[in-house]
């Protein structure tokens, strides 16, 4: 019995010393590649459906700020202590309505799939000073009303944005603004709940007049946000989606012709819900947080540059990433797959891309980097025996931050 143990170790001992062994080296940039032609399929990286949120995809957090407008008594709107308050349960209610996508209405019977909305907002400061909350109170005569209607209506009016506005195009400026006072007193009049997004910032009114309620307000603040995003109204025939059908609009299921009973419950329409986001309106605002220079980018808390956990993005079977990406892990390309990168890919202070024996990275038009310029450890090409990873480039591929120390400059 001792003997067979001892047959069956030296045995064991022999194969494990003679097996290939395991050896590495690393790309950190393109001057050794043979760069080829890229494919006559070009894929310009603005499909927005190629950016619908999936497993990969973070959350995003927008920075906004809050600005109550008031005449020289201040007694027009909101004071700050109350103002505050108010805006906070705003934007909690907009944060839990944003954390419950609904499944579409329209149409009738779809099995369209109901993607978590991956955005929140988030109250920052625009600047050093230790009391500032992200809220601010200016008395002036001339810009603190809002009009939507009549000769005078200012609705659509930038002057305020641009004299109060803090944070540039980084934040966005939530202005509140009470309806003009002599329009009030108006019997034809109605002091309702309104808004307008213009740019990067927003307008909103009609929470002055109805202060005990700021949840109902909050669909009003998705919905004007999703403008900033770059969602148009989801009713009408050009959005740019498939997945919103267009409609009469209607509020509710007691709406009048031509509604027949059915009616959207999307943020984009007007309606009683707006409680839904299709599919394509998500990669319509995810590839505005993924395009390095597009404006919604700007808006949003950068989380991504470095890890966020040790475990592995694991590519086991033939993958294409036509979309730009912020990965914030590993990537572990498994033997016989391969993972294909058609876009930009930021990748994570520390982090690689391991190519296994027998797996393949194809880089076409790429660009991997690291989007706050931090260090990364470049790609892993492994070896074992003849088994070896193997990495194709074609087009114009770029890879840069690779860090100084890596074994890939050794």
């Amino acid at each position: 019995m001792k003997a067979s143990i001892f047959i069956i170790f030296c045995c064991s001992l022999f194969w494990y010393s003679c097996a290939p062994k395991l050896t590495s080296s690393f790309i950190s940039d393109t001057e050794g590649f043979e760069l080829r032609k890229a494919p006559k399929l070009f894929y310009s990286c603005n499909d927005q459906l190629q950016y619908i949120p999936d497993s990969l995809t973070s959350m995003k957090y927008i920075r906004v700020n809050v600005h109550f407008m008031d005449d020289s008594t201040g007694t027009k709107n909101f004071s700050m202590k109350d103002g505050e308050k108010y805006m906070r349960s705003l934007i909690n209610n907009a944060n839990k309505r944003l954390g419950d996508n609904r499944k579409m209405s329209l149409p009738v019977g779809n099995n369209t799939p109901v993607i978590p909305i991956n955005y929140r907002y988030k109250l920052v400061a625009a600047t050093d000073d230790p009391n500032d909350r992200g809220f601010y109170k200016h008395l002036d005569n001339e810009l603190y009303y809002f009009l939507n209607k009549g000769k005078h209506r200012n609705n659509y009016n930038r002057d305020v944005i641009k004299k109060y506005n803090i944070g540039g195009d980084s934040i966005v400026n939530i202005f509140v603004l009470p309806h003009h006072p002599d329009s009030v007193k108006s019997k034809t009049y109605k002091p309702h709940k309104t808004g307008i997004a213009l740019g990067s910032d927003l307008k909103v009114s009609g929470l002055f007049e109805d202060p005990s309620k700021p949840w109902e307000f909050a669909t009003l603040l998705n919905h004007e946000v999703g403008h900033i995003l770059g969602l148009s109204h989801s009713w009408i025939r050009n959005d740019r989606c498939d997945d919103t059908p267009t409609h009469p609009n209607c509020w509710d299921s007691n709406s009048g012709p031509p509604c027949d009973g059915t009616y959207s419950n999307n943020m984009m329409d007007y309606n009683n819900s707006q409680m839904a986001l299709s599919p394509c309106q998500l990669g319509i605002i995810n590839k505005g947080f993924n395009k390095l220079l597009h404006k919604n980018r700007k808006l949003v808390r950068v989380n991504w540059c470095k890890k966020e956990s040790d475990t592995e993005i694991i590519v086991s079977d033939t993958v294409q990433w036509l979309g730009s990406k912020d990965i914030q892990r590993d990537i572990r390309i498994l033997e016989g797959s391969v993972l294909e990168i058609s876009c930009r890919v930021s990748m994570p202070q520390g982090g690689k891309i391991i190519v296994e024996p027998g797996a393949t990275l194809k880089l076409i038009n790429s660009y991997l980097h690291n989007d706050c310029d931090l260090a990364w450890e470049g790609i892993e090409v492994q070896t074992r025996g003849k088994l070896e990873g193997k990495v194709e480039a074609f087009g114009n591929v770029r890879i840069e931050n690779v860090v100084e120390n890596s074994p890939s400059n050794l």
